[in-house]
């Protein structure tokens, strides 16, 4: 199944739970023609065999620069879709690509964040002396469960400058077991792969969440920031506060509430989510898909209206850079799976494929310095080229 936007970018998908008729069907309808693209990216169901899927991969796509991951859900030409891979391909003629890995990300240090970027940064000035802001985006793939992202998300975003970056943490749906990312030839984990675009196509990054800061208020009182564990909250056991502060028995709180509920943390004046990805009613402990750390202060999050939130962001796109030929969206798997319970999820999916977004739902975003979750960070890109550099 395939859908092609324009020369520019092409989309495609399949449904096929066959890895070979899978991959088949989506460099058919990527990569047909006589140029081979800039650069493929992609997301897959973690459904599939991985050692079959890379092999096919390789076979199909050849020596086209390909990345891509697995999800805990695809974002299709047609919306939402699990068991299904999904993905985008980018001209040679509109632009230019370069993409840098780094290994064992569990282990990553502000320091590496620095001479990634600069690697990164050094890679795309051989190949072109005018890369800034207004021509050049980073696209982000880091392993969900590394525990990294806030490290490499400040560190990275910082060196690059006014390049802008967005990003999702890889999933393999809730199962929190292992989660791949595909580059040079090899499915991987504990990696992250950042991918540097500069086109002369109009482009905007953005980040949205439908959730408004309550007046329960939160402060983490004990808390271990490495493993994303709290202990604590306003000195009561972690679930006992939280489930008062969501205003549920303890007994009923789960991952569905959390997902109406997360915390929310201001930083320079905006809030920004932080998701809750485990409960243990046994230790009282709650476990964040985000670093939170003892003493900082939270407030309690309540839902807006979904629908509205996304319709007026694209809308923001639209008004600065016409309708978009693609947007390249991470969007939490909790936002997805509290679509899915308010029966929303076809709404939610209608509006993806109204605005031509191909992505996938996330353990968490990136947005340029900063790692969050029940989040949508996307860079839209136009249909029209502006003047050449």
């Amino acid at each position: 199944m395939t859908e092609c936007i324009d020369a520019e970018i092409k989309r495609a998908f399949s449904l096929s739970r066959d890895e070979r008729t899978a991959v088949r069907e989506l460099y058919d309808g990527l990569c047909a023609g006589e140029e081979k693209p800039e650069a493929v990216i992609f997301f897959c169901s973690p459904e599939y065999d991985t050692a079959i899927l890379e092999q096919e991969l390789n076979r199909q796509f050849g020596d086209i620069p390909l990345i891509g991951c697995t999800t805990a859900g695809e974002i299709t030409p047609e919306g939402y879709h699990t068991g299904s891979i999904t993905g985008a391909a980018f001209s040679r003629e509109h632009f230019t690509c370069v993409s840098k890995r780094y290994d064992a990300i569990s282990n990553f240090s502000m320091q590496d964040g620095i001479e990634f970027g600069r690697s990164l940064l050094e890679q795309l000035g051989k190949i072109t002396d005018k890369a800034g802001g207004s021509n050049s985006f980073a696209f982000m793939l880091i392993d969900g469960l590394s525990g990294a992202e806030e490290r490499v998300t400040a560190s990275l975003g910082s060196e690059l400058g006014e390049i802008n970056l967005i990003g999702g943490s890889t999933a393999d749906n809730f199962k929190l077991i292992q989660t791949q990312i595909f580059h040079e030839g090899k499915f991987r984990t504990d990696s992250a792969v950042v991918t540097l675009f500069h086109t002369d196509l109009p482009f905007q990054v953005s980040y949205t969440h439908h959730y408004v800061a309550s007046d329960a208020k939160a402060v983490i009182t004990e808390a271990d920031p490495i493993t994303r564990e709290v202990l604590e909250i306003n000195g009561l056991p972690a679930t006992v506060e939280y489930a008062r502060l969501c205003g549920v028995d303890e007994k009923d709180l789960d991952l569905l509430v959390a997902s109406n509920h997360p915390v929310m943390v201001k930083v320079g004046g905006t809030y920004f989510s932080r998701g809750v990805m485990g409960i243990s009613h046994d230790t009282q402990s709650i476990k964040f898909a985000c670093a939170i750390d003892k003493g900082v202060v939270c407030s309690i999050a309540r839902p807006d209206d979904p629908q509205r939130n996304l319709e007026s962001l694209f809308r923001d796109i639209e008004a600065e850079i016409g309708p978009p030929a693609l947007v390249i969206g991470c969007d939490c798997a909790a936002r997805k799976m509290n679509f899915q319970v308010r029966g929303i999820l076809d709404e939610m999916s209608g509006i993806y494929a109204a605005h031509n977004v191909i992505g996938f739902a996330s353990f968490g975003e990136q947005y340029n310095t900063l790692h969050m979750n029940n989040s949508f960070s996307c860079v839209a890109i136009g249909k029209k080229a502006r003047s050449h550099d």
